[in-house]
């Protein structure tokens, strides 16, 4: 038996257990599981199989102090087994999971506001350690705090070969070969790789967006193929496993209405948009089975449908270019936070989801939190002897523009009151200029393009009085421009790339 005698609160405990009984299949013969205990605090945690005769039960402890455990198991060798560990309070950059706060907001455990700003890298996970690292400084240097990223490998080559995703991992996740798997049986070595990647990440304050299920496979591996028996039996393996990783957040899939099939003469790939899966039912599945309750979503094709409202999605996950009319609209009907979790990427592809230019880039995702939503970055940036390497799916060096102007967005939301700001129309046109504000004290306003005819005025129009401190940024050069005060209703002009703060200062009314 091996296990941790101290760790913090809302780290990862590991119990290692270990039997020389063979089975012919441990994923489906054996139960182990965990009573941990508190005071009259009594957790019960389900534990997995881990290869080469070993058994593991994770626990994230949500509250420091002296925790107790024991072991109960069908297996005797593994029944029985107790011990203790001192679990210590949080510190550096640990602040626990995220939950949903302020219903269309997220903070961490220990209440620390959370601004996600998320970016794509789809594969990342089973690159050379050269690439991998490399990835991991890309998202450190840009501020992005969540990665989406698929559970299991990618395979797509576009209608027309004009992007080629076919690395192929160093194992794949079940028994057996690409068509042939059996998916009542893991491969450990896979997610133990995978697994890593989650503790890197948690060591950095990133939050994993773990993809569960997706349609890319064109045929190729075929574990799109998975029926529900077997899909709900690898739903309990992962979140077995992952769950006491305090970063980690459940999308249940990347285009959930997506379906890849062979023509009649299994030659051609037909793509067509159609719900595939009982996603309900898989939904509540996690939701009933994750003792940590982590946020959990779907992501919808672009063309297809935004996944209806369901008690257990914590946040809504969509795919659209609209940004601003469309997610506030949204979180109007669902009244939870609203992410866009790819509103089409910067690059240079054929493909429209993969050719925006930066400024596109930058203005959506300012148009997301003028909005009061979150979205999700990527870039799909080929060159002409090389269109593999691609950070959308694959990670490695950032080239685009937007990454660091979303950086310098996210430090200037960070420094604001934005989860107490509403949408403000008065102070917006909905077309060039932006406003948010929390009640008459704390504007955010956001310019895209400069008209100096037309003016707009904040603070209250009734009494005509008001007292605040701007300061004016660059959001495209990254810097900040001017800070002055003004008195009165001073009116402000649009100016390309630019954001207003407001502050207001409380001065007596001569009046």
């Amino acid at each position: 038996m091996e296990f941790q005698k101290e760790i913090e609160v809302w780290d990862v405990f590991s119990l290692r257990l270990h039997s020389d009984t063979k089975y012919d299949n441990p994923f489906r013969e054996v139960s182990v599981e965990a009573e941990f205990s508190r005071g009259t605090k009594t957790v019960r945690i389900e534990g997995f199989y881990d290869g080469e005769g070993d058994w593991i039960i994770r626990f994230m402890p949500q509250e420091a102090g002296e925790w107790e455990f024991v072991t109960y198991s069908t297996d005797l060798a593994l029944d029985g087994a107790w011990g203790s560990f001192n679990c210590l309070p949080a510190t550096g950059n640990n602040h626990g999971p995220v939950r949903p706060h302020r219903i269309f907001h997220f903070s961490y455990a220990d209440k620390t506001p959370c601004f996600i700003l998320g970016t794509t890298a789809y594969a990342w996970t089973y690159r050379p350690e050269a690439v991998r690292e490399e990835t991991l400084e890309s998202f450190s240097r840009h501020g992005f705090n969540k990665i989406r990223m698929l559970l299991t490998p990618k395979y797509y080559k576009g209608a027309d070969g004009d992007v080629d995703i076919s690395y192929e991992p160093f194992c794949y996740p079940f028994a057996g070969e690409p068509g042939r798997f059996d998916f009542s049986r893991f491969e450990p070595r896979y997610f133990q790789e995978y697994e890593n990647r989650l503790f890197e990440l948690m060591e950095l304050g990133i939050e994993a967006d773990v993809i569960l299920f997706h349609f890319y496979d064109d045929g190729f591996f075929g574990i799109d193929r998975m029926n529900e028996e077997q899909s709900l039996h690898f739903l309990s393996y992962v979140i077995r496993r992952f769950g006491a990783f305090r970063n980690v957040w459940w999308s249940l899939a990347n285009e959930y209405d997506v379906s890849n099939e062979l023509d009649p003469a299994g030659k051609v790939l037909v793509r067509s948009v159609q719900n595939r899966r009982n996603w309900d039912v898989l939904g509540e599945y996690i939701k009933s089975h994750d003792p940590y309750q982590h946020p959990r979503s779907i992501h919808n094709f672009p063309s297809g449908t935004i996944y209806p409202d369901r008690s257990w999605m914590t946040h809504v996950s969509y795919q659209h270019p609209n940004t601003y009319d469309l997610l506030m609209d949204l979180k109007r009907r669902y009244n939870k936070p609203v992410i866009n979790d790819e509103y089409q990427y910067e690059g240079n592809i054929k493909y429209e989801w993969g050719n925006n230019t930066a400024q596109e880039e930058v203005f959506r995702h300012w148009l997301s939190v003028m909005a009061g939503g979150y979205a999700t970055h990527g870039e799909v940036y080929k060159t002409p002897d090389n269109n593999r390497d691609i950070f959308w799916t694959y990670g490695g060096k950032m080239v685009g523009e937007s990454a660091p102007r979303l950086a310098f967005l996210r430090r200037i939301l960070e420094e604001s009151d934005f989860q107490e700001m509403e949408p403000d129309y008065r102070t917006g046109d909905g077309i060039h200029y932006f406003g948010l504000r929390k009640g008459f004290e704390h504007y955010l306003i956001f310019c895209r393009d400069s008209l100096p005819h037309k003016s707009f005025y904040p603070g209250d129009a009734v009494s005509g009085y008001y007292h605040y401190r701007v300061r004016e940024y660059d959001v495209w050069n990254c810097k900040k421009t001017g800070e002055y005060e003004i008195h009165h209703q001073t009116a402000f002009f649009s100016k390309e790339w630019t954001l207003y703060r407001l502050d207001r200062i409380e001065i007596n009314n001569p009046f």
